[in-house]
This record gives structure tokens, sequence and C-alpha cells, in this order.
């Protein structure tokens, strides 16, 4: 399979399948390799996949500003009234998203723990936060299938 910087168009997700068949078409149709995604839904998975790899494999020893723009674009993409993915989810929906998002955002750095840490405070590894996310988006492309064309004004 040839490498490429180009997805081929397409109109709608597919929603066949579990949740986790949604994702990986998501990631395999949506997600560019070279480029950035030019929908909405392939941005979020792009987002959660990065921040997860950065957490599980590097326990976010290169935290930058670009990760913490990436939770700024998820709070805005499920939580804020300019994306149609707020309006499809109730309050207690977004709470919880949001107490999800939090979550990834407040950690300390493995390097800065001493024994009186707790584990709450490392960078969050385990899969259900990122697969809960992403479920979310699943749940609202269950209900609008549609593309929603996107475009990374900051990357």
């Amino acid at each position: 399979m040839e490498l490429t910087d180009q997805v081929e168009p397409v109109a709608k997700v597919n929603i066949q399948g579990n949740s986790a068949d949604t994702v990986l078409w998501m990631w395999e149709h949506l997600v560019p390799f070279y480029a950035a995604p030019t929908s909405l839904q392939g941005e979020i998975i792009r987002v959660l996949e990065l921040l997860a790899w950065e957490a599980q494999a590097n326990s976010n020893l290169n935290w930058d500003d670009s990760f913490d723009e990436m939770l700024i674009f998820l709070r805005k993409a499920f939580i804020s009234a300019e994306f149609p993915l707020a309006q499809h989810f109730s309050i207690e929906t977004r709470l919880s998203i949001e107490a999800d998002i939090n979550r990834l955002a407040n950690f300390v750095l493995p390097t800065e723990l001493d024994s009186r840490i707790f584990s709450e405070e490392q960078p969050y590894i385990k899969d259900d936060l990122y697969d809960r996310l992403a479920g979310y988006l699943v749940d609202y492309c269950r209900a609008y299938p549609q593309i929603i064309p996107y475009h990374n004004v900051s990357g």
C-alpha cells in the first residue's frame, strides 16, 4: 500500500459495525498520512490518537504548547456551540466530556513525581478515557454521518 498525503473524499462516515469499527474507518479514511485532515471527524480522531500516544509512549515528556492547543480544540469541538457536536450532547454528557479533557490536561510530569504524588496526578495512560471520547464522536456520527469540513488554521 502506497502512503500518500491524500485520502479519498467521502460524504459520510461509515457507521457499520461497532464503535471500534467506526473509529478505525475514520482513521483509515479521514486522517491522511502526511497532511492535516479536512474533516472535523478526522481531526478529532487524529488529536485523540496523538494525545494517547504522547501519554502512553512518552509519559507526556514531549508535552508542549501544541498539545495544549489540541486540548483547546477538543473542548471547542465537543463543548462549544460553534461546533455542531456540542449541540447533539446533553449537558450531562458535555460535563462528562469536559471532565475527561480536564483529566488529560492536569498531570505532573514523571520527572517531577515524588512519593507523595498519587497515580491520578500522572499522565493518563489507560485506553478507556480516549476510547470514551472517541465513542462520543461515534455517537454523534451515528446520528449525523455527514462529513463536516474542517480547516485547522493553527496547524
